[in-house]
């Protein structure tokens, strides 16, 4: 009687899971579409009974193999998901964490990365650790990170003209040039008019 009881409602969830599959994959290739990556083709296909039924859910991301992909593609591909999680689940004041959820991008797509993360803030408090300007420029806030051997560990709250020096620094280094400040200040007020 268990057992039957486990298959019907594995049947049910499989049923489910099929019915909102494409609905999944339009979803998930909308952002995609917005970081530069290929479209998902997503595919269920019944393997042994576990704890969340007995589909196991295939991916295909073009015609890219999931093994090779780069760090910045998985990132981003991982952030798609993240953000139809977002759109299907989760009502309310979820808090998401990401280290250098940007790293190993182009400025063009780290930029696509900063607007699907602006559009997550609605429901999210982001809480982002990254290297990139662009990524840094469309935060709400700017806290800078630096540790000495003497103080430790320091955070700052960084304000309109500190942000831009920062976004500058981190374009062109150490030695802050006229050019990086220019780009910087621009970038800045291009996210904060």
């Amino acid at each position: 009687l268990l057992k039957a009881q486990v298959d019907e409602t594995s049947f049910t969830l499989s049923s489910v899971r099929k019915a909102h599959l494409l609905l999944l994959e339009a979803s998930l290739n909308s952002y995609l579409k917005e970081l530069y990556m290929p479209e998902v083709h997503l595919s269920l296909e019944e393997g042994a009974l576990n704890e969340q039924g007995f589909d196991i859910l295939h991916v295909n991301l073009g015609k890219v193999d999931l093994k090779k992909i780069s760090s910045g593609e998985y990132n981003r591909l991982r952030l798609a998901f993240l953000a139809t999680y977002n759109t299907f689940l989760l009502s309310e004041q979820g808090v998401l964490i990401l280290d250098e959820i940007d790293a190993n991008l182009s400025g063009k797509e780290s930029m696509s990365v900063a607007n699907v993360l602006k559009m997550l803030s609605s429901k999210y408090q982001i809480f982002a650790i990254s290297h990139q300007p662009q990524l840094s420029s469309m935060a709400e806030q700017h806290f800078l990170v630096t540790k000495d051997s003497l103080h430790g560990s320091h955070v700052a709250l960084l304000e309109k003209e500190q942000r831009i020096v920062e976004l500058a620094r981190m374009v062109s280094g150490e030695n802050v040039s006229d050019e990086a400040l220019s780009f910087a200040k621009t970038l800045f007020e291009s996210n904060h008019s």
